[in-house]
Parts: structure tokens; C-alpha cells; sequence
């Protein structure tokens, strides 16, 4: 069996798990095997959505989210036998899959831009070196296998629905969750967002990001930060882009009074399109952009969002 871990936000599925999906039915394909999802929830879950894509579907109601009770829902369904475990990656599954993979002796490739099978190993390409280096790895099965956002083509439903399996959990030692305060998020996700905005250390102030999601709004796509930005309290930690916070891989990645530092290239670096504002004509970020613009980010901006305005009407 090849297990997905499909990952959701409570009422459908997120991009990142029909990505892992694809990934999947590919070692699906190479091995002779079936395809069963997970469906792991605190509360209310996508069960109709995500048993169209699958054969099988186990789902387990486990509470308020710990590493402990997740992977051992993860480990319950894999019971039935696996030769792979795929799953979106993120910081959670980060904090999971290596005790899947411990628990099962297999072999844990994270982050992986594409992934195969061949001669009965499963093989993966990955960033190295903060994105500077491209590795090929290998491992037997079992193996454990995260997939990075944005590389892959997403999964088209089968067609029919597969049967629901619940999965009984038992008990487990775990970090009790006594209280969650939950940032309010509005509009696209930043790491499933096709266009980026991200501003640095050159906007000036917090209140110069109210053009920045304006812009952001207009492209459809979601506003990151750097990691200034974030630490000086401009903007949460959820929107940071960057070696400490988020990786993002969008089509179009605009960065405005963003320097370039390397911890930053390591989160945004891999962008189909790159376009950066700042008025320091040496500023690293310039050796990676493939649009440039030397000026006032104050100056530039309003310009940008009064050329979309136009080319939208």
C-alpha cells in the first residue's frame, strides 16, 4: 500500500495534499500497489472531498493537534503494510513523519522536489545547502516521504468514492494542549499563493504594508515579510519568508526594500518569476530578480498598483 497523508484546513483539502497525491499514485505505479489516504482531523474534516481521490480512507477524530497522537494515527493506518508513506511537507509534518519513520525503520527523504521508483528503490531530488545544491538520494522501502509545496501537478479525483475506515487510536503519552489562540487568516495561503508581495527592512513602517496587501489583493496572491520585518513587530511570524519561516515557490515573487540576505534567498529563491524594488543599486537581491527596479519603494509601489488597476480595467 501507498499511504497519503492528506492535510486540510477542517472543511477541504489543502493544494499541498493533492501535490502529495500525485506523487503517490507515481510510486502507486512502480510498485503494483493501491493508494489509501489518512485523513486526520480535530473535528470536522473533508471526509466526501478526499475519499474521491483515493481507494481507501482512513479517518481519525485525535483533538487539538500534537506530533505524538499524528503520527501514531499515521502509524495505526499503516498497519495494513506500506512500501510508502507520502505526506505534504510543512513545519508540522516535519515534527511527525520522523517518528513515523523511526517507528518503522524506513528511510526518511524530506522536502522532495520530484520522487520515483526504480530497480525497487524509491529515489528523490532535494535542496541543499539553502536551495543552493540539488541532491539525489535513495532508499529501500519502506520508505517516508515528504513533498515540497508547489513542484508537483495536483491530483484529479478517480471518479468514484472509496470506502471510509475509522481508525481506532490508542492511547498515547503526549503533550496536553490546554489553550490555542488562532491567528485570524484572511485570503490566500502564503505558501499555496501563486503571487507573492514581500516586504523588507525598506518599507519604512508597518503601515506602508496596507499597500503591500493592496497590491497583494489585486494580483490575488498574499502578502510575506522578511525576518526584520517580523522581529521589528511590523508583521506576524506566519507571513516570514525564509530560511527561519516559510518556503515559497510562486510563479511571480515581488520583493519590495527586501536586501537579499541569503536566509531570505533560501525561502523565495526558486520563484518562477522574481521582481524586485529597492533603492540600493547593489543590493543583493538584484543577482537573483529577473526584473529590477532602482527607486523609492514609496514611489514605485503606488505606481505598481495604479498599473495593475489599469491593466485589470
Amino acid at each position: 500500500m501507498i499511504l497519503v497523508v492528506l492535510d486540510h484546513d477542517g472543511n477541504k483539502l489543502r493544494k499541498a495534499s493533492l501535490e502529495a497525491l500525485t506523487r503517490a499514485r507515481k510510486l502507486s505505479e512502480a510498485f503494483g500497489e493501491g493508494v489509501a489516504g489518512v485523513l486526520l482531523a480535530e473535528g470536522q474534516a473533508p471526509v466526501e472531498e478526499a475519499r474521491a481521490y483515493v481507494e481507501t480512507l482512513y479517518v481519525a477524530e485525535l483533538g487539538p493537534y500534537t506530533a505524538e497522537k499524528w503520527a501514531a494515527g499515521i502509524l495505526e493506518a499503516a498497519k495494513a503494510g506500506v512500501k510508502a508513506i507520502v505526506a505534504p511537507s510543512s513545519r508540522q509534518s516535519r515534527t511527525y513523519m520522523g517518528r513515523v519513520a523511526y517507528a518503522l525503520k524506513a528511510g526518511l527523504l524530506e522536502d522532495t522536489l520530484e520522487s520515483w521508483a526504480e530497480g525497487g528503490e524509491v529515489y528523490a531530488t532535494r535542496y541543499a545547502y539553502l536551495n543552493r545544491v540539488t541532491q539525489k538520494v535513495k532508499t529501500a522501502p519502506p520508505v517516508v516521504l515528504t513533498v515540497k509545496p508547489n513542484t508537483t501537478p495536483l491530483a484529479e479525483p478517480l471518479g468514484q468514492a472509496g470506502q471510509v475506515v475509522a481508525l481506532p487510536i490508542p492511547p498515547v503519552p503526549t503533550v496536553e494542549v490546554l489553550e490555542r489562540v488562532q491567528e485570524e487568516k484572511k485570503g490566500v495561503s502564503l505558501t499555496e499563493a501563486n503571487v507573492v508581495v514581500t516586504g523588507g527592512r525598506g518599507m519604512g513602517g508597518p503601515e506602508a504594508f496596507k499597500e503591500a496587501e493592496e497590491l497583494a489583493a489585486l494580483l490575488g496572491g498574499a502578502v510575506g515579510a522578511t525576518r526584520a520585518v517580523v522581529d521589528a513587530g511590523w508583521r506576524p511570524y506566519s507571513e516570514q519568508v525564509g530560511q527561519t519561516g516559510k518556503t515559497v515557490q510562486p510563479s511571480l515573487y515581488i520583493a519590495l526594500g527586501v536586501s537579499g540576505a541569503v536566509q531570505h534567498l533560501a525561502g523565495m529563491n526558486k520563484s518562477k518569476y522574481i521582481v524586485a524594488v529597492n533603492k540600493d543599486p547593489e543590493a543583493p537581491i538584484f543577482k537573483h530578480a529577473d526584473y529590477g527596479i532602482v527607486g523609492d519603494v514609496h514611489q514605485v509601489l503606488p505606481a505598481l498598483i495604479q498599473a495593475v488597476k489599469k491593466l485589470k480595467d
